[in-house]
């Protein structure tokens, strides 16, 4: 649900890896204020395998921040016919398999998903009337189709954790009557199939977003595991913090830093954090818990990661912001590391010719 921002900053060159090396001592302790890693020459150790990670936001496929803005009751279902309409025409499972694609040459161990969503309809509605009855027919399983899109390509992953945010039903306007539409937002962590994982566990924040002339609550949460890669275990955390107030995300990402205050494992917190970097007030809270911004830019590329037109069909990829981020603690320093955006080249447009989602993804490899 992350805001459409206006793009002002045209990434260049983010098809190309950028090659790292950590410092050996110390970096992970000491940030210089800006939660960058030092670059040093390319030591990656031969052919072993790296710790590879990865966020995508998916996108739901319409701006829920139109509903959300309306003020006037009337004008509801409209709105969310509107937005229905949208993520129809959105072609999610033309989209899953393009997203799919950028990920196959990665093969991420763990990969944080956000924007999952389960889109169900009643027909003909009650909620106009005041009714309860929750609409239960399913019109899209985004996590259903994204299973399926990562099978047809021979990749093997399993749903490690998922946590259940907003799940709201609203009328709409139809030809044929008022049809309810319900949607149930999920953020899920998907690990390969060789990774071991144990102590899944999930939850919602307590800081959220009211929106009165609704009477609507938007629900944030996280979910994590620890994953047992190479014999190695690390603790995987994904989340999508509050896009449309500074305050609420800032308390949730307090929240999650104190709920991962006492964690001695590696930790890698990845998601869309919906605050820039590096002047983001939740990115900066981060950085003073003592997380590292696992992201190394070039004189070729920003970084950026949001966000495409609402309806993906713009010609050009501009990004203005930097805002889908992996960071890490606890984590001792790799020979080398390399992050990449992915989904920001024509060629990873969907066979209808659709961006793959209104964000990049991001990947990082450590070696």
């Amino acid at each position: 649900m992350s805001k459409q921002i206006k793009s002002c900053e045209k990434l260049s060159g983010a098809l190309s890896f950028v090659t790292v090396s950590l410092l050996l001592l110390g970096i992970f302790l000491s940030f210089s204020g800006c939660g960058k890693v030092p670059i040093k020459a390319d030591v990656r150790s031969g052919d072993a395998e790296p710790l590879t990670v990865m966020t995508y936001n998916v996108y739901v496929g319409g701006s829920v921040g139109k509903v959300i803005a309306t003020e006037n009751i009337a004008e509801l279902p409209a709105a969310v016919s509107h937005l229905y309409n949208s993520i129809l025409a959105s072609d999610f499972p033309g989209r899953a398999q393009a997203i799919v694609k950028s990920i196959k040459p990665y093969q991420p161990h763990l990969i944080g998903l956000q924007e999952i969503s389960l889109i169900r309809q009643q027909s003909p509605g009650d909620r106009i009337t005041g009714g309860t009855v929750p609409a239960e027919e399913v019109v899209l399983d985004s996590l259903d189709i994204f299973m399926t899109a990562l099978q047809m390509e021979g990749l093997n992953y399993q749903v490690a954790s998922e946590v259940e945010n907003i799940d709201v039903e609203m009328p709409m306007f139809t030809e044929t009557g008022i049809v309810d539409v319900r949607l149930t937002d999920f953020d899920v962590i998907l690990a390969r199939s060789d990774v071991e994982i144990t102590r899944s566990m999930s939850g919602n924040f307590t800081a959220v977003l009211n929106v009165d002339p609704l009477d609507l609550q938007i629900p944030r949460g996280y979910t994590a595991v620890d994953a047992t890669v190479a014999g190695k275990t690390y603790r995987f955390v994904n989340t999508h913090l509050e896009a449309f107030t500074q305050e609420i995300r800032t308390a949730q990402i307090q929240e999650l830093a104190d709920i991962l205050s006492d964690e001695t494992l590696p930790i890698f917190v990845v998601g869309d954090f919906n605050t820039p970097a590096p002047e983001g007030a939740a990115y900066q809270l981060l950085l003073s818990e003592g997380y590292v911004d696992l992201w190394q830019t070039d004189v070729e590329g920003t970084g950026n990661t949001c966000c495409h037109e609402e309806d993906l069909r713009n010609a050009v990829g501009d990004y203005a912001t930097r805002i889908d981020l992996i960071f890490a603690r606890n984590l001792e320093p790799p020979a080398s590391i390399l992050t990449k955006t992915v989904g920001d080249d024509p060629s990873d447009r969907s066979d209808s010719g659709l961006w793959p989602s209104d964000h990049l993804g991001v990947v990082v490899q450590l070696w």
